[in-house]
């Protein structure tokens, strides 16, 4: 239970940077959508989702494989960050370099072309990101709350600063470039009180590192395609203003993956250690974690179904009212990438990260195939919908793969319950829209949604007893359960 609450500590200081950044990170975007307008900022959302497509050449899969050899062997750390940096160096530069060719190669226009070679100084500045696996791997990453707000804060104070000057699209794209500087500069400074980095070169160090991380590589490659595609397909067939509709909604469903991420960014340390130490251990820390996911990505689903207009219109304005249809449509994609998630961390951390190579290969398919059918003709919309197919193929097959190789349960056990829960609270908000406000239903439903997960057994004496590990304080209540 020592574990659990330093888990949780960890998760804690996570979730907070999620919920702060993101924050800050969503105002940031906000003031930039205003302020450009949808075409302007489809441009500036191309600008980075085209660099997206050489992002996973500087690690090549590298990160997690640092990551679940530091957790294993944590007197290696230092000698891990030095040879990953200096294989993400490396990597950097080709990937710049491969940018500079295409932008140069494709006829874009000349402001377009100007956009790019801007969000291109992102990819030299991700070759630090090695100094990164120490906070991971040592479960300190309260150091990534703190890069992470001063960051998000001066992204938001350079963004008010180029609203405040009228600043054209060029000044925004540099600014989240610099931003991305500040928060890597911290990483790098900070990482000397908890490691020494020693760069003396290890090739064979190097090849292990590099032949571990094939499969996550692959697996990158194909991601970036899922994941980005749809914005490159809309701005070639349909436009930019619909590349602006679309990544409104999506910058805004995007914003929620930090909470899966943020819950197996803690536990995957842990579980590399305990499919060493204790299968038992593993089997434990799947489960609840699935179990736990699994029900809060149904519950913000159905949620933002329901207060999709609300929230558009709250944040971007009437101009964007075409974008409530693809956050309707594209929170179920987040819904299900809470899943996807864990199922990645699963396979790496259990040395199987071949199986997400061929889950994304999958999703990469899917996308490209739905997408070439459906933008023509139903251009944002239809790219939204080729998003959810697509992960929602990729999820079953890891989930099937896992179920059957790895952990040999039911794959649907702690599910039931979620989906009544669900149907609940959907009809709940149903009956009573007419007559209140959507957002105060909205909160509502959570606790209603926690009663019927209590009340049909979905809540065992495990969860309880992590509940009050955690809170000794609860202690006090306990005859309450």
């Amino acid at each position: 239970m020592q574990t659990v609450k330093y888990l949780a500590r960890n998760s804690g200081f996570l979730f907070l940077n999620g919920i702060a950044t993101n924050i800050l990170s969503f105002f940031a975007m906000l003031y930039i959508a205003r302020h450009l307008g949808p075409e302007d900022y489809g441009i500036f959302s191309f600008a980075f989702a085209f660099i997206y497509f050489f992002s996973f050449i500087p690690d090549m899969g590298v990160h997690q494989i640092l990551v679940r050899e530091a957790a294993k062997e944590p007197g290696k750390a230092g000698k891990l960050i030095g040879n990953g940096t200096i294989i993400k160096f490396f990597l950097s530069f080709v990937a710049i370099i491969l940018a500079f060719i295409l932008i140069n190669l494709i006829g874009f226009p000349s402001s377009t072309k100007n956009a790019l070679y801007i969000a291109s100084l992102g990819l030299l500045i991700s070759g630090t990101g090695a100094y990164g696996i120490i906070y991971e791997a040592k479960l300190r990453m309260e150091y990534s709350l703190l890069f992470n707000l001063v960051s998000r804060v001066c992204l938001l104070l350079f963004v008010f600063l180029a609203v405040a000057i009228n600043s054209t699209l060029n000044t925004f794209i540099f600014a989240s470039v610099s931003a991305t500087f500040v928060h890597n500069l911290l990483m790098v400074l900070f990482s000397k009180k908890l490691v020494k980095v020693s760069f003396n070169p290890d090739i064979t160090l190097i090849k292990q590192l590099l032949r571990e991380a094939i499969p996550i590589a692959i697996a990158s490659v194909f991601t970036v395609v899922y994941f980005k595609i749809d914005v490159l397909m809309l701005s070639f067939l349909r436009g930019d203003a619909e590349v602006g509709f679309y990544s409104a909604a999506y910058r805004l469903t995007d914003a929620l993956v930090f909470l899966p991420s943020a819950f197996t960014t803690s536990t995957f340390p842990l579980m590399s250690r305990y499919f060493k130490e204790s299968f038992n251990s593993f089997s434990f820390a799947y489960a609840r974690t699935f179990k736990y996911l699994f029900a809060s990505g149904l519950l913000i689903a159905v949620l933002v179904t329901f207060a999709s207009e609300k929230i558009i219109l709250i944040f971007y304005g009437p101009e964007y009212q075409n974008s409530v249809i693809a956050l309707q449509i594209l929170i179920w994609a987040t819904a299900i990438t809470f899943i996807s998630v864990l199922i990645s961390s699963t396979c790496v951390s259990s040395g199987n990260q071949q199986i997400i190579s061929k889950t994304a290969i999958l999703a990469a398919l899917l996308n490209v195939s739905l997408n070439l059918i459906l933008i023509p003709s139903t251009g944002y919309i239809g790219a939204a919908v080729a998003t959810v197919l697509s992960v929602l193929g990729s999820m079953v097959f890891g989930l099937i793969w896992v179920h059957k190789n790895l952990l040999h349960e039911n794959p649907l056990k702690g599910t039931i319950s979620p989906i009544i829960g669900a149907g609940v609270v959907s009809l709940f908000i149903i009956l009573l829209e007419p007559y209140a406000d959507i957002m105060f239903l909205s909160a509502v439903s959570v606790p209603l949604f926690a009663a019927v997960l209590y009340t049909t057994g979905w809540i065992d004496s495990d969860d309880k007893t992590i509940f009050l590990k955690l809170f000794p304080a609860s202690r006090l209540n306990s005859k309450k359960f």
